[in-house]
């Protein structure tokens, strides 16, 4: 598995992952016991698909469809999808490789990747206990209410979301052997993120087909933008 540690502002960076389709169907079938929690991760498991590809399209420039609570809801759950994926996948790895900006050693690199699964760690588990709460307080009370209950639905995506990517963190701290590679072009996203936007999303693009990933342009964009 490749992880990638991508420059997203002055100091400051992000993991990324894409998962080929049939890695995301294995990962998807893989075995949650029987029960409660399985009937959650089911209920979890139906709503990614349309989430997935609403975020594909936004990325694409597409116009955007909708302004309703369940697309509001969707487009949240469409960005936890793009955040987390890299934390779900990693529960079912033993080992991988973090490709890096070359201006850092592969010291620093892993250093900057225990950092980010520390933080994520407790901060899944955090959420994942208050939204558990959640879901037991408003499955009961917006039960016999006409239509789905979209509240309940909701907070149960984020409770199973939140407590994959705990497992997932967990994971990478203590349980898969990391390897490191130099990376000369994630080098230059630092460099696009000082141009101008058509520029710097025109460049974002040229450097992800170079590593031949197709969305690490609207990752970068998203989360760059989000922290100015």
């Amino acid at each position: 598995m490749t992880v990638y540690l991508v420059p997203v502002g002055d100091r400051r960076y992000q993991l990324y992952v894409e998962i080929p389709p049939d890695a995301e169907d294995a990962d998807k079938a893989g075995g949650e016991r029987p029960g409660f929690v399985s009937r959650q991760v089911q209920r979890f498991r139906t709503m990614l698909a349309e989430a997935e590809q609403a975020r594909l399209k936004r990325e694409r420039g597409e116009p955007d469809e909708g302004s309703g609570l369940w697309q509001k809801i969707m487009r949240r759950v469409a960005e936890t999808v793009a955040e987390q994926r890299l934390l779900w996948h990693l529960r079912h790895q033993t080992s991988a490789t973090v490709q890096h900006p070359d201006d850092m050693d592969g010291a620093a690199a892993l250093a900057e990747v225990r950092a980010e699964f520390t933080r994520d760690a407790a901060r899944h588990r955090r959420w994942a206990i208050i939204d558990t709460i959640i879901v037991c307080i408003t499955g009961p009370l917006f039960f016999f209410l006409p239509g789905p209950n979209i509240v309940s639905w909701y907070f149960t995506f984020r409770a199973v979301a939140h407590f994959l990517s705990w497992r997932g963190a967990k994971k990478g701290l203590t349980g898969i052997e990391w390897g490191c590679e130099r990376t000369p072009a994630l080098t230059e996203v630092r460099a696009a993120l000082a141009l101008p936007s058509d520029d710097r999303r025109r460049r974002l693009l040229e450097i992800g087909e170079s590593l031949g990933l197709a969305h690490l342009a609207g990752f970068v964009e998203r989360v760059f933008t989000r922290a100015k």
